[in-house]
């Protein structure tokens, strides 16, 4: 069973390209971790349709937060004018039209930059995101590894 994300890397990430769990780039989570019975390929064949033609997304960043179950992750929230939740839901709707179980989607989500070994972002700061990448989060390579497995750029 695959089980998979789509993120919006802060900077620009190469189908292929593999990370340690640990070592995460910056991005802004669109859909949550799901799982499906299918492979990376039928996925992005499915969200391919919702990413093409898209325009980059400008977000700013406007304050501190702590996530998680302990509340000991550090984020910073940023501000979506539209377009990100535009993006979320058609993103789950096609999820669902193809029978992916996306229950684990957040009613309340809240777009954010989750602090890494690699940095964070500062309250203030207008982030332009141009590419959305689907990520394995279960790859060959092992469950300390994530890879890069589709990516769609955003123009404009």
């Amino acid at each position: 069973m695959g089980r998979f994300a789509v993120v919006l890397p802060l900077e620009p990430l190469a189908t292929g390209t593999g990370f340690p769990v640990s070592a995460w780039p910056l991005h802004v989570t669109v859909v949550e971790p799901f799982e499906t019975e299918h492979d990376a390929a039928w996925v992005a064949h499915r969200l391919a349709p919702v990413l093409r033609g898209r325009t980059a997304i400008r977000l700013d960043a406007f304050d501190r937060a702590m996530f998680g179950s302990r509340r000991n992750v550090p984020v910073t929230l940023v501000h979506d004018r539209g377009p990100l939740g535009a993006m979320r839901t058609r993103l789950l709707a096609a999820l669902r039209e193809a029978d992916v179980d996306v229950a684990r989607a957040r009613l309340n989500y809240r777009p954010h930059v989750t602090d890494t070994a690699g940095g964070s972002i500062s309250p203030g700061r207008s982030i332009r995101l141009g590419q959305v990448a689907l990520v394995d989060l279960r790859p060959p390579e092992g469950p300390a590894m994530r890879t890069v497995v589709a990516v769609w750029p955003l123009g404009g």
